[in-house]
């Protein structure tokens, strides 16, 4: 492989269940429900769903959030030693998320030193309720409304690595598109079923690790 870079999802791929929808659950009024339903069916655009969602929590309430997630939220197996092991085939390992900063951080803090660069969305406290900030909106290339545009951040590899995607979900599908190779795990296994898309199917980081000895 050319110079192999490693871009991966958050939400439901390095952590075992999707942290937007774990906070949601258990600091978020009822109406998050519906908002995420509306997200999920598109109906509204996914940035628009995460800033709704995010605004019914009072701002107030982010060093409580970040407490429960550095308490609650299990990340998948292998992940350390998958990191470990890019680190040592000197690959890097890129986090490409639709999520906030404000929780991806300090669940990441103990793998900081294994993690070459974390994309996100940003979290704003200046008002009563928690607001969110787009910094790598999608471009007219793309025309989405994904919060993150992982297809940009992607065109900025792509001349010089072989792009590895490891996601689970619809807001993956774009990205995992633009990439050489895919790893899928989740709703995303049956989005590229439908589309006759080649991908290998993983569980763990055990997983993932395993099938890039084979590759490179």
């Amino acid at each position: 492989m050319r110079n192999p870079a490693v871009f991966s999802d958050f939400d439901g791929t390095i952590t075992e269940k999707d942290v937007i929808v774990s906070i949601m659950e258990e600091f978020a009024p009822e109406e998050w429900k519906r908002i995420h339903s509306e997200l999920m069916t598109g109906i509204i655009d996914v940035d628009i769903g995460i800033k709704k969602m995010f605004n019914l929590i009072p701002s107030e309430k982010k060093d409580e959030i970040v407490q429960w997630c550095r308490k609650n939220v299990k990340v998948r197996e292998g992940f350390r030693d998958f990191l470990i092991f890019l680190k040592e085939k000197n690959i890097p390992f890129i986090i490409l998320s639709g999520g906030l900063d404000f929780y991806i951080y300090p669940i990441m803090e103990p793998y900081m030193n294994l993690i070459g660069k974390i994309y996100s969305n940003k979290g704003v406290f200046s008002k009563d309720y928690i607001d969110v900030d787009f910094i790598y909106k999608c471009d007219s290339l793309c025309k989405r409304h994904c919060g993150i545009c992982k297809p940009y951040v992607l065109r900025n590899y792509r001349n010089k690595s072989e792009l590895i995607y490891i996601g689970d979900g619809i807001t993956d599908l774009d990205g995992a598109l633009y990439s050489d190779i895919i790893f899928a795990t989740g709703y995303l296994v049956s989005y590229l079923d439908r589309l006759h898309i080649k991908y290998n199917e993983y569980y763990n980081f055990y997983d993932i690790k395993i099938k890039l000895q084979e590759l490179l």
